[in-house]
């Protein structure tokens, strides 16, 4: 292994050029973070096509306003209601707060997309032991802090919880585009 490793590194050495570097970033659970990435040029004085051949920047692809390097499979649901425009918080099976998002992590993005049938896409990080609470989007995300736990226990509308989850094999991001594409995982 420490073989492959210094023969990786050899060959990295000698066919490397000048390297600029820059940043880009990398979506964390709620904050982002600045990661230095390398971009080699035949030159420093290279123009920008030919730096777009060698290796220009990369843009990455974005779930909202936020980018993403790793791009997760969609999930759809079903809940007990009509709760698509309240926050939901996730449960541990002995009933305590496993997830909830901060008022940061709310955005338009946020809502689930209705998919027909009683299925939504699910575009907040809802899971199959998910409930809603009795916050809608727009207010939780004007809250300046996040709610304590006990808060969000007694926000929680009695009965109203995810029925039905699932993970199709199409890209959150392709779904969020074309809602059709989830259309065929939901009979």
């Amino acid at each position: 292994m420490k073989k492959f490793i210094l023969g990786i590194m050899t060959i990295a050495l000698m066919t490397s050029c000048s390297h600029k570097w820059g940043s880009t970033y990398v979506a964390g659970t709620s904050n982002l973070q600045s990661v230095k990435t390398a971009k080699t040029s035949a030159s420093s004085d290279s123009s920008d096509s030919e730096n777009q051949k060698i290796g220009g920047p990369v843009t990455l692809p974005q779930i909202g306003s936020r980018p993403v390097m790793y791009l997760p499979n969609a999930t759809i649901f079903r809940m007990s209601g009509d709760y698509a425009n309240n926050v939901a918080v996730t449960l541990s099976p002995n009933g305590e707060l496993s997830y909830f998002p901060a008022p940061s992590d709310i955005t338009a993005d946020s809502k689930p997309i209705s998919l027909g049938e009683g299925w939504w896409l699910n575009c907040q990080g809802i899971g199959p032991n998910s409930v809603f609470t009795n916050y809608t989007f727009s207010q939780y995300a004007e809250l300046p802090q996040v709610p304590s736990t006990q808060q969000l226990k007694n926000s929680i509308i009695p009965g109203a919880k995810v029925t039905q989850f699932k993970e199709i094999p199409v890209k959150l991001i392709e779904v969020q585009r074309n809602p059709d594409l989830a259309k065929e995982y939901i009979k």
